[in-house]
C-alpha cells in the first residue's frame, strides 16, 4: 500500500512540477531584484550565502527592496499586526448571538487565541507570507502541531513548494520539499527513518542533507480530511517515512490576484518587474556617465600611459597638452537627465508595489495642514484599491489560519466549554484590523448619515424617530466596526435594563407625589368637618360645583 501512496504521490508531484515551470524565470528575476535571499529552486540553495551574494553584487540599486519591503509591512501591520486585534468571532445567525453567554464565550475564546497565536512563531510567518505574496502573487504556509511550543509554522518561499486547487478553484492541495539534516529525519520519524540515515545518525554524521518531500491533499480514503505523506527522495521508492492525516486543512496558500483558473497568484512583482529592469540600466548609465566625467577617455602619444588616478603624474619627452586630448566629453548635464529617468522608475515602482500607499503621509505633497480629517480621506481612497487582495487574504490565509489553530486548541482541550446555543454551530471569523475597517467605513458612515437624519427630522416630526430600530443599528455598528462581542448587550439584557430603569422612574414618581396626596387627603378632611349652616363645608362646595 505504501508503495501505491507513494507512486502516486511523485506522479501527481511531477505534474504539477510542469505547471510550475512557467512562472519559475519571472519569479527569479523579480527575486532579483527585490529580494536576493527569496526564491529557492534547488535544494542546495539552502542555507546558502552565495547565491545572495552573487544577486547583490549584481544589484545596482536595493529601491525595489525597500519599495516591497514598504508593502511587507504595511500589509503585516495592517491586516495582522501582533501588537491589535486583527480579528473576531462571531454567528451568522444573531438570535444565537442573543443567547446567554454567547458573547462571553466568543470574546474567551478570542483572547485564548491571540494569546496562543503569541506563543508561536505564526506572526514571524505571516509577515514573511507577505512578503511572499507581494513579490511572487503566491505565498504557503503550514502549521503543524508541537508538543512544546503548542504549534509551528512552516513558512515556504517561492520554488519550494507546488499547489493545486480543488474545484471549487481554491488551494486544496500542496507538495512540499523540505530538506532535513540526518538529525532532523531521526527526531521527526524515529525508528522509521531509512537505515542509511540510522547509520549516519549512529555515526554522528548529524548534519548530512536529504531531500525531503511532503504531500498535503484530501484524503481519497476518507478517514481523515486531509492526508500527509512523507517521503525520501534518495530512498526505494517502495519506502514512505509516514503517512498521518489532518483534522482540518494544515495549510493556505493565498494569491494576490488571479484570472479565471489560475493556480498561482499574479503579483505586484510581476507588475514591476519592468520597472526594476529599467531602473537597474538606468543607473547603470548614471554610473557609467559620472566615471566619463570624472575619467574621460584621452588619446595621448605612443609610449606614454595615464592612469587617470587623481594626483598620479605622468612624464613623457617633449610631451605637450596638445598632444593629449579627450575626443569626447561627456555633458555633465547627462547625469542629471539620467537621474531623472531613474527617479521615474522608483515612482512607478512605489506605484505599483503599494508603497506609496502605506507612505501616503511621509510623501505627501503640498505645505497644506495635514488635519486627522484629511489624512483619514486620503487612506480611505487609496486603500480602497486593496480591496480585493484583502477579501483574498481573509478567505485564503487568516480563515484557515485560525480555523487550524481553533482545531488545535479544541483537541488539546484548551478552549473554555461551549454554549448549549452553539451545538453544531458554525463559527464566524471576521477581520477587524485597520485595513478592514477602513473597507467598512463607507457602511459605517451610510450607518452615522441614516442617524443624523432621522435625528434632525425628529425635531420638527417626531413620529419620525419611531421608524429608526435603534437596537439593530448599534448591532450593525458594532459589528462594521469591530467592536469586541462581550462590549455589547444582548437586546433581551438591554430590554430586562429599560424596564428596570422604567419602573424606578415610575417609583420616584410616585414618591414625588406622596406628600401632595397627603396632603389633599388631611385637606379633604378639614372641609369634611367644618359646619356651615348645618351641613359640612365639603358638601356645600359640591353642591355649589
Amino acid at each position: 500500500m505504501s508503495a501505491t501512496i507513494r507512486e502516486h504521490c511523485e506522479t501527481r508531484l511531477a505534474a504539477m512540477k510542469g505547471i510550475r515551470t512557467d512562472y519559475e524565470a519571472e519569479c527569479r528575476e523579480i527575486a532579483r531584484f527585490a529580494q536576493p535571499a527569496r526564491s529557492r529552486f534547488l535544494m542546495t540553495e539552502k542555507n546558502k550565502g552565495s547565491k545572495r551574494r552573487a544577486a547583490n553584487n549584481r544589484l545596482l540599486d536595493p529601491h525595489g527592496i525597500e519599495a516591497f519591503r514598504t508593502l511587507t509591512n504595511g500589509m503585516t501591520s495592517g491586516l495582522s499586526s501582533a501588537s491589535r486585534p486583527w480579528f473576531s468571532l462571531t454567528l451568522d445567525d444573531q438570535a444565537i448571538m442573543e443567547e446567554p453567554g454567547v458573547r462571553d464565550w466568543l470574546s474567551d475564546v478570542e483572547k485564548r487565541i491571540y494569546t496562543f497565536l503569541s506563543s508561536t512563531n505564526f506572526y514571524g510567518a505571516v509577515k514573511s507570507g507577505y512578503a511572499e505574496m507581494g513579490l511572487f502573487g503566491t505565498e504557503a504556509c503550514v502549521m503543524v502541531e508541537h508538543h512544546v511550543y503548542g504549534a509551528v509554522c512552516h513558512q515556504m518561499t517561492f520554488g519550494e513548494y507546488w499547489i493545486a486547487l480543488s474545484d471549487g478553484l481554491q488551494p486544496d492541495t500542496l507538495y512540499r520539499q523540505c530538506p532535513m539534516t540526518v538529525r532532523q529525519i531521526v527526531q521527526s520519524f524515529g525508528k522509521s527513518a531509512p537505515a542509511s540515515v540510522l547509520q549516519a545518525y549512529d555515526r554522528s554524521d548529524y548534519e548530512r542533507e536529504h531531500e525531503i518531500y511532503q504531500a498535503i491533499e484530501p484524503d481519497p480514503d476518507g478517514r481523515l480530511p486531509y492526508r500527509s505523506v512523507y517521503w525520501d527522495a534518495g530512498e526505494d521508492r517502495n519506502d514512505t517515512l509516514r503517512v498521518s492525516g489532518y483534522h482540518e486543512q494544515p495549510f493556505w496558500a493565498p494569491r494576490w490576484d488571479v484570472v479565471g483558473g489560475d493556480i498561482y497568484g499574479f503579483s505586484p512583482g510581476m507588475e514591476a518587474l519592468p520597472a526594476l529592469r529599467e531602473l537597474q540600466l538606468q543607473v547603470k548609465r548614471r554610473n557609467e556617465a559620472i566615471d566619463l566625467l570624472a575619467h574621460p577617455e584621452k588619446i595621448v602619444p605612443t609610449g606614454v600611459r595615464l592612469t587617470g588616478q587623481p594626483r598620479n603624474i605622468a612624464t613623457g619627452n617633449g610631451l605637450t597638452k596638445d598632444q593629449v586630448f579627450v575626443p569626447y566629453q561627456m555633458p555633465y548635464q547627462a547625469v542629471a537627465a539620467i537621474s531623472a529617468e531613474a527617479d521615474k522608475c522608483k515612482v512607478q515602482v512605489n506605484s505599483l508595489s503599494f508603497a506609496d500607499l502605506f507612505n501616503a503621509i511621509t510623501n505627501m505633497r503640498g505645505v497644506q495642514p495635514r488635519n486627522f480629517e484629511e489624512i483619514a480621506s486620503r487612506n480611505e481612497e487609496k486603500l480602497t484599491q486593496l480591496g480585493p487582495v484583502i477579501e483574498r487574504v481573509a478567505n485564503e490565509k487568516l480563515e484557515p489560519a485560525i480555523d487550524r489553530v481553533f482545531g488545535i486548541m479544541e483537541r488539546g482541550r484548551l478552549l473554555p466549554p461551549a454554549p448549549d446555543a452553539l451545538r453544531d454551530r458554525a463559527i464566524k471569523v471576521e477581520l477587524v484590523s485597520i485595513l478592514a475597517q477602513m473597507q467598512r467605513m463607507v457602511g459605517i458612515g451610510q450607518i452615522e448619515r441614516t442617524a443624523s437624519f432621522v435625528g434632525n427630522l425628529a425635531g420638527s416630526f417626531p413620529d419620525a424617530a419611531d421608524k429608526l430600530d435603534v437596537d439593530e443599528m448599534i448591532d450593525e455598528y458594532a459589528q462594521r466596526a469591530g467592536a469586541p462581542a462581550r462590549m455589547i448587550r444582548s437586546t433581551k439584557d438591554a430590554a430586562k435594563i429599560r424596564t428596570g430603569r422604567a419602573q424606578e422612574q415610575a417609583q420616584a414618581k410616585m414618591m414625588a407625589a406622596a406628600p401632595a396626596l397627603k396632603d389633599g387627603v388631611e385637606a379633604a378632611r378639614l372641609l369634611s368637618e367644618t359646619d356651615v349652616g348645618g351641613a359640612p363645608l365639603l358638601d356645600t362646595m359640591l353642591g355649589a360645583a
